[in-house]
C-alpha cells in the first residue's frame, strides 16, 4: 500500500480507490464466510448428538465461534464499511471498540 506524509488528506493511507475497494471486498468476504462458519458450529454445536466427543470440546468450540463472531462484528464490518465510505462514519463509540478490539495489546 502507498502511504502519504499528509495523512488528511488520504484515508487509510489508500491513494488508489481500486485498492481501496479491493480491500473491501476482501473483508467483506471475510465477514460474510465468518458470519456463515461460526453460525453453521455453534448451530451444530447445540444440537444433542451432534458431535460424539466431550462436552468440555464441544464448550471450548462453541467459545471459539462466538470470540470470532464477535471479532469478526467488531473489527471485520467497521473497517470494510469506512473503506467503502474513505472515512469513518461509525461515530466515537464504535470507533473507541474498534480500537480496544483491533489492538488489544
Amino acid at each position: 500500500m502507498a502511504t502519504s506524509s499528509n495523512y488528511s488528506d488520504i484515508k487509510f493511507g489508500i491513494q488508489s480507490n481500486v485498492e481501496r475497494y479491493f480491500w473491501a471486498t476482501y473483508f467483506i468476504f471475510g465477514f460474510l464466510s465468518c458470519l456463515i462458519g461460526d453460525t453453521l458450529i455453534l448451530s451444530a454445536t447445540f444440537q444433542k448428538e451432534a458431535f460424539k466427543v466431550n462436552r468440555i470440546i464441544v464448550v471450548i468450540m462453541q467459545h471459539i465461534a462466538v470470540i470470532d463472531l464477535v471479532s469478526t462484528v467488531t473489527i471485520l464490518l467497521p473497517t470494510s464499511i469506512s473503506l467503502l465510505a474513505d472515512s469513518w462514519i461509525l461515530g466515537d463509540v464504535l470507533c473507541d471498540i474498534h480500537v480496544y478490539t483491533a489492538y488489544p495489546t
